[in-house]
C-alpha cells in the first residue's frame, strides 16, 4: 500500500512549527510556502475524509493560500521541496521521502489527522507466456514472506502480521481510498480545475 504522507524541508520548516491540522495550514504563516498537486485520487480523500461541502471549501480555501499546483510525481515534488520551491508538500508519499532521509537530505514527514492508503495491486494478464509462474510469484509475494521483502524497498504493506515491523505507521490513522469514489473522478478533475487552475 502507499501510504500518503505531508513532506517538508527541515532547514526551512522546524518540526515544531509545522502545522497540527488541515485547519492550520489555513493560516498566514504557510501563505505562499506549500505545494499542492490536486489530482483526482488526493482531492477525492480529502473530501471524503472532510465531508463533501466542508471539502470543497476547504479547498477554495487552501488555493487563497497560493500553493504552488505541481502535477509531477511524488518523487519529483520531493525533489521541489528539496530545492526550496516550497516548504511542505500536502501529498507526498512515505516510500519516496524514507530513502531521502535515509541518504541525509532534509526532509521528513508527518500527517495531519489521518493519512490516505491506496491499496497496491498485484495482477496476471490474460494471456501471460507463463501463466503458472506467474501465479506462484503472486502466490509469494503476497505471503508474509514476500511481503517482509516489499519492506525492504521503504514500502508499506497491509498485511496485519507485519504490523510491528511497521514502527513508523503504529500511531497513524490510515484511512483507505473509498474504491466508490472512482465513479466521481471527472467531478474530482473538474472541481480541482475550478479551484486550483492549471
Amino acid at each position: 500500500m502507499n501510504v500518503h504522507v505531508i513532506g517538508y524541508n527541515t532547514k526551512t520548516v522546524a518540526r515544531n512549527q509545522l502545522p497540527k491540522t488541515w485547519e492550520d495550514v489555513l493560516g498566514p504563516t504557510w501563505t505562499g510556502r506549500i505545494m499542492v498537486s490536486p489530482r483526482e485520487q488526493w482531492f477525492g480523500w480529502m473530501l471524503q475524509v472532510m465531508g463533501k461541502e466542508k471539502g470543497l471549501n476547504y479547498m477554495r480555501a487552501l488555493a487563497k493560500q497560493k500553493p504552488a499546483v505541481r502535477r509531477e510525481s511524488t518523487a519529483m515534488r520531493a525533489q521541489l521541496v528539496l530545492a526550496g520551491e516550497a516548504d511542505i508538500d500536502l501529498d507526498s508519499t512515505y516510500s519516496v521521502l524514507t530513502p531521502l532521509m535515509k541518504r541525509g537530505a532534509p526532509v521528513n514527514w508527518t500527517t495531519l489527522g489521518p493519512a490516505l492508503v491506496v491499496p497496491v495491486g498485484y495482477g496476471l494478464t490474460a494471456k501471460a507466456p507463463h501463466p503458472n509462474a506467474a501465479k506462484l510469484f503472486l502466490d509469494f509475494v503476497l505471503s508474509q514472506e514476500g511481503q517482509r521483502q516489499v519492506l525492504t524497498f521503504e514500502r508499506q504493506s497491509a498485511r496485519a502480521d507485519l504490523a510491528l515491523e511497521q514502527a513508523a505507521m503504529k500511531d497513524i490513522k490510515l484511512i483507505p481510498l473509498d474504491s466508490t469514489l472512482g465513479e466521481q473522478l471527472e467531478f474530482f478533475a473538474r472541481q480541482a480545475q475550478e479551484i486550483f487552475g492549471n
